[in-house]
């Protein structure tokens, strides 16, 4: 039976001079990168997820706590039946969030220059599509399996982790994967 999934696309460009809440610590991460426009970005998606995530706790975006796992997959500390995930790439973020089911996201930019069968290959994906975008879509899939899972990129992963592709913006691929469930995705937007 599939479980609901919301995904929100947030788009980083228009957010650069929006509001910004951020804790002590992803200040200090945001002020070390060495682009303006990435710790724009940067903040624009991490202020986008506690304004979420504060949708769904009820709490204030600026006291939602995170903690991360063993490789580095975030959750909250003091609401755990919200399972999110956050990507980002280029202009654009996805948000996924649910309940009780780990969940993972990804989204990236298609680059012709990029080849991606090599690197599928090394993670064991042999049945290659052709295009830049199907290569993309690929792992984009893979990418939100790993995060579903909470485990690194090259751990095998269970059969049970089910991903499935996105709408994304133009000219980028995304998938959404749940643990041991089939997502029904529903799109959400609008203003935080």
């Amino acid at each position: 039976m599939p479980h609901p999934v919301d995904v929100w696309t947030v788009p980083l460009v228009d957010s650069e001079s929006g509001f910004v809440c951020l804790s002590y610590d992803e200040t200090a991460r945001a002020n070390r990168f060495k682009f303006e426009k990435d710790r724009m970005r940067w903040s624009a998606a991490r202020s986008a997820l506690r304004t979420i995530l504060a949708r769904y706790t009820g709490a204030d975006p600026a006291q939602i706590a995170f903690a991360v796992g063993a490789h580095g997959k975030p959750f909250l500390m003091e609401c755990a039946d919200v399972e999110f995930n956050l990507s980002h790439a280029g202009d654009w973020a996805l948000i996924a969030v649910t309940r009780a089911i780990p969940v993972g996201v990804d989204i990236e930019r298609v680059r012709k220059q990029l080849d991606m069968a090599p690197l599928l290959k090394r993670l064991g994906e042999s049945d290659h599509p052709g295009t830049p975008h199907e290569l993309c879509q690929r792992w984009t899939r893979r990418e939100a399996r790993s995060k579903a899972a909470g485990g690194a990129l090259f751990d095998k992963l269970p059969d049970s982790i089910r991903a499935v592709d996105l709408d994304a913006p133009p000219g980028y691929a995304a998938s959404v994967a749940l643990v041991g469930r089939e997502a029904s995705v529903l799109y959400c937007g609008g203003n935080l």
